[in-house]
C-alpha cells in the first residue's frame, strides 16, 4: 500500500516527523475506539496534516516518502472525507472531470536548488494553476509539493482546463528563467459512488497512474474521458492512441495526448528535418 511505504519511509528516515506521526496517531486512536474502520478513519486524518505541512515546509520532504507527489496526495485525498465531499459536490450526482498534475524532475530540482527556490517555484505554478482552474470552471481539491488535484463540472471542461494549465506554463517558461518547469498532466472522468463508500477514491488513484504514462509537457486523458470530451471540444484533437497497465487494474487502460488543434496541425505541416 503506497501510503505504508511512505510512512515507514518517514519513520525510519525523519526523527521529528517520527515524533508528530506518533503522538497524533496516539492521540487519535485514544479518543476513537468505536471500531477498527473508524479507528483507521481518524488515524488517517491525523496523518495528514502532519505530511502536508513537512511537504509544504520542505518539498525536498517528498524524497523521504519514496512516492510521487501525485500518487502519495491521490493515497491523501482518496481517504480525506472533505476532498471526497468537495468532488461530489462538483459531481452533483453526475461525472465529474479528475484532473493530476505535477512537476517532471521536481525532486531533482529541489536537490539541486534547494527548498527556498522550490518553494518559490511552487508559488508561481500555484498562482497559475489556480488562474487557468477557476478560468474552467474548476476547483483545486488538494495539493501536496509538486501534485495538484483538480475537479472539474465535466470532462469537457477538464480537458480545457488541462490545456489551459500546460500552454500556460510554456508561456511563462518562454518569459522567465526562474520557471524551468515542465509539466505532466493527467485527466480522467468519474462517477461519485456513494452507495459504496467509495466516493471517487478508485477514479482519483486511476488518474494519478496515468501520470507514469505522461511524459514532460504532455497531456494524457483516459478513453473514459475523451469519450465523454470530444464532441464538445471542437479545438482540440486527440492522438497518439494506446493502451497501458495501471498497477490494480487487471485490464489495461485506454489513453490519448490531448493538444490544440492548431499545435497539431503545425506539428503535421512542419517539412521534415
Amino acid at each position: 500500500m503506497n501510503m505504508r511505504k511512505a510512512l515507514l519511509a518517514a519513520l525510519r528516515g525523519e526523527e521529528d516527523l517520527r515524533s508528530q506521526i506518533t503522538n497524533a496517531l496516539r492521540k487519535r486512536m485514544d479518543e476513537n475506539q468505536e471500531s477498527p474502520m473508524t479507528t483507521m478513519v481518524a488515524a488517517a486524518e491525523a496523518l495528514e496534516p502532519i505530511i502536508a505541512n513537512a511537504v509544504k515546509r520542505n518539498p525536498s520532504r517528498l524524497s523521504v516518502f519514496g512516492l510521487k507527489s501525485a500518487h502519495l496526495l491521490a493515497s491523501l485525498a482518496a481517504e480525506d472525507e472533505v476532498s471526497n465531499g468537495r468532488l461530489a459536490a462538483i459531481a452533483q450526482n453526475q461525472t465529474v472531470g479528475i484532473v493530476f498534475v505535477d512537476v517532471a524532475g521536481f525532486t531533482q530540482y529541489t536537490a539541486d536548488h534547494g527548498d527556498d527556490a522550490a518553494i518559490e517555484l511552487l508559488g508561481k505554478l500555484s498562482t497559475l494553476i489556480s488562474r487557468s482552474t477557476r478560468a474552467g470552471k474548476g476547483e483545486i481539491v488538494k495539493t501536496l509539493g509538486d501534485g495538484f488535484l483538480l475537479a472539474f463540472p465535466s470532462a469537457s471542461q477538464a480537458v480545457r482546463g488541462a490545456v489551459s494549465v500546460r500552454d500556460g506554463s510554456l508561456a511563462l517558461r518562454r518569459k522567465d528563467p526562474g520557471f524551468p518547469v515542465h509539466l505532466r498532466i493527467a485527466v480522467h472522468a468519474g462517477e461519485p459512488l456513494i452507495e459504496q463508500d467509495d466516493l471517487l477514491g478508485h477514479d482519483v488513484n486511476i488518474t494519478a497512474r496515468l501520470l507514469d504514462h505522461c511524459e514532460p509537457d504532455e497531456i494524457v486523458v483516459s478513453e473514459a474521458a475523451r469519450e465523454l470530451a470530444e464532441r464538445r471540444l471542437k479545438k482540440i484533437s486527440f492522438d497518439h492512441p494506446r493502451e497501458v497497465k495501471i498497477r490494480g487494474l487487471a485490464t489495461r487502460v485506454g489513453i490519448v495526448n490531448a493538444n490544440p488543434v492548431d499545435r497539431v496541425t503545425l506539428a503535421r505541416s512542419a517539412p521534415a528535418r
